[in-house]
């Protein structure tokens, strides 16, 4: 499963999702460190960043995000974040469809010219 982090694409190995009264809920999400290694520096920085950021899935979006609990278990070489979200919305396909070819075509196309 593929989720993006402050606006960067990480391969999770597990995600699930618990919902609570309201719009706010918490995520818990695996990373696989044998297969990627640098996650661990990078999900550091962003707990301790202590930043809110946008989480986004192609199930859902949740903004006003936040890392609460950052674990590694270095004999399993997992790394498991906890995150609380303020506001959890389920994605339209369509919209996230739409949004995944603008976001390509800018990284792609970056000046005008390059579409010419």
């Amino acid at each position: 499963m593929q989720i993006k982090l402050n606006n960067e694409i990480f391969n999770c190995f597990n995600g699930s999702v618990q919902l609570s009264i309201g719009s706010h809920a918490t995520l818990y999400l695996i990373f696989d460190l044998v297969k990627y290694p640098s996650y661990e520096n990078i999900l550091i920085k962003l707990y301790e960043s202590d930043n809110t950021f946008k989480v986004v899935s192609s199930k859902f979006e949740a903004t006003g995000s936040k890392i609460k609990t950052l674990d590694i278990d270095y004999s399993s070489k997992r790394l498991e974040i906890s995150i609380h979200c303020d506001v959890l919305n389920s994605t339209d396909l369509n919209l996230r469809r739409e949004d995944l070819i603008n976001e390509l075509l800018e990284k792609t196309f970056k000046d005008e010219q390059d579409i010419n």
